[in-house]
């Protein structure tokens, strides 16, 4: 009576694929969790700049964001606000718009690494660089309009 089963031969066999296999498709996965993550935090943030503007409006007082120079934190309303590990935030203050730039004597009087939103829902404007490893997505902010965008195709102005 021949036994059923396999030999240690083809499980070998079935283990160096199934290995090479997860060797091909771990990055893929890696990449996009990564890149789910970056967005997720992106989003969030974006949330928070136009919960900010919308405060100015209904408030009628300026409301201002400071985001440090390590891009680990920022601040509102004087409370620290930590960004996740791993998420970094540059903001670049061009005057918001590569096309209309905010002019020179409206940017003076706003500290560096700021975003403030007015009462008439205009704003200093900027780019937002949130990245996260390699990945990177973009928060334009309309100096004119204080419309707030997630971008992940765009260039920085500046």
């Amino acid at each position: 009576m021949a036994q059923k089963g396999f030999t240690l031969l083809e499980l070998l066999v079935v283990l160096v694929l199934l290995g090479i296999i997860s060797v091909l498709v771990a990055p893929s996965v890696g990449g996009s969790l990564q890149a789910a993550r970056l967005k997720t935090e992106a989003r969030g943030l974006l949330v928070v700049l136009r919960e900010q503007r919308g405060q100015a409006i209904s408030q009628g007082q300026p409301i201002t964001l400071n985001f440090t120079a390590e891009g680990e934190y920022y601040h509102l309303e004087n409370k620290q606000v930590d960004l996740p590990s791993g998420i970094e935030v540059i903001l670049q203050t061009s005057g918001g718009d590569g096309d209309k730039p905010m002019p020179a004597e409206l940017m003076s009087g706003i500290a560096p690494n700021s975003v403030v939103f007015y009462p008439d829902g205009s704003s200093s404007g900027g780019v937002l660089q949130v990245s996260l490893e390699d990945a990177v997505r973009y928060i334009r902010i309309d100096w004119l309009t204080g419309e707030v965008v997630l971008r992940d195709d765009m260039e920085p102005s500046g």
